[in-house]
């Protein structure tokens, strides 16, 4: 075992981009703001970014916006988005982080705002972001991991 040990030991880990999604609460009927930051290895900042987000119709009343945040203002960048599929139990939207060539620094990049539903019920429920892309300015594409937060209504 300390074999296996001394041998990953001697290969440096890299990493890729990491998006995380900050906790959030309210109560019933109550807005929240969920900040979304991005962490990239130093010289690899995207220029573009794309998500998916799936939200849970029982606890979320409307999606109001998602606005960029101060990392992307900075970029000079800018947030769309728009609902991809719609079930029963969730909605999905897709967003894109665009606008310019230039790099995105670390930091918060979008602010995603919701309205909980007046008759959520109360506790926690999660949003999962998944088919996360950052695209480079040679248009060179990486898969981002999927990530979720946790949202509690009080």
């Amino acid at each position: 075992m300390s074999f296996a040990l001394l041998v990953f030991a001697s290969f440096p880990v890299l990493f890729g981009q990491t998006l995380h999604f900050a906790p959030a609460s309210a109560p019933p009927g109550g807005s929240v703001e969920i900040e979304i930051s991005l962490k990239s290895p130093k010289g690899e900042e995207p220029s573009t970014l794309q998500w998916q987000t799936t939200i849970p119709l029982a606890n979320v009343g409307t999606l109001e916006e998602t606005d960029p945040g101060p990392a992307a203002r900075a970029a000079g960048k800018a947030v769309s988005c728009a609902v991809r599929s719609k079930t029963a139990e969730t909605y999905t939207t897709r967003c894109i982080l665009f606008g310019g060539q230039d790099s995105v620094n670390d930091g918060v990049i979008a602010i995603l705002k919701l309205k909980i539903a007046p008759d959520a019920p109360r506790g926690p429920f999660r949003i999962r972001v998944d088919e996360a892309l950052a695209v480079y300015k040679d248009l060179k594409r990486v898969p981002i991991d999927p990530t979720e937060t946790t949202v509690t209504v009080k």
